[in-house]
């Protein structure tokens, strides 16, 4: 799985990369996104976001005194197709934007710590994320800087759920790099 950014080619001319179809076993993944990590934005990255045991030392620290600590949300999340504009320069070229990445995420445990915890995302605020979707994990070593907003949904019927809504917005020119997740 990637670790590191493309390189772009330079100039007009360049290779294309290699590419691994298995016509009788492929590689695909089921899910949705089911955990986001977060961390202060002032926090130090992650030495190996590959190990176990690097997670597991960081989610054991206290949130509300570590920078370093990690705290892990269930949600119930997808991440739509990232949104990018197409611009025209001189001489009829054409070049991209950044891409807007935006996560939306619900979360159905609207305990009390949880309920302050969304009215702390109502200050815009900025962490480092990481997500998850079952077995895959992205963000890296650094995690992805990211604004969070939430809402308090109640929607109509007397069986419906009280809901945390909220998005998990940013920018950058690549989709974030991913791993097989340690934690499942």
């Amino acid at each position: 799985m990637s670790l590191n950014n493309p390189t772009c080619p330079t100039g007009c001319t360049g290779y294309i990369v290699d590419v691994d179809f298995n016509f009788c076993d492929p590689d695909v993944q089921f899910g949705e996104i089911d955990h986001l990590y977060l961390k202060a934005r002032d926090g130090s990255d992650l030495l190996d976001w590959q190990s176990l045991a690097v997670w597991n030392a960081r989610k054991a620290l206290d949130p509300t005194s570590d920078l370093d600590a990690i705290i892990d949300l269930t949600v119930i999340g997808d991440l739509p197709v990232a949104e990018k504009d197409e611009i025209e320069i001189s001489d009829g070229r054409k070049i991209q934007s950044p891409s807007t990445f935006m996560i939306n995420f619900e979360i159905d445990d609207v305990s009390d710590d949880n309920y302050e915890f969304m009215r702390w995302l109502e200050c815009n605020t900025v962490v480092d994320m990481w997500f998850a979707a079952n077995e895959v994990l992205f963000g890296g070593n650094p995690g992805i800087e990211v604004t969070l907003t939430a809402s308090y949904q109640i929607e109509r019927g007397q069986k419906s759920l009280h809901k945390i809504v909220g998005t998990a917005k940013w920018e950058s020119k690549f989709s974030p790099p991913r791993t097989t997740n340690p934690m499942v």
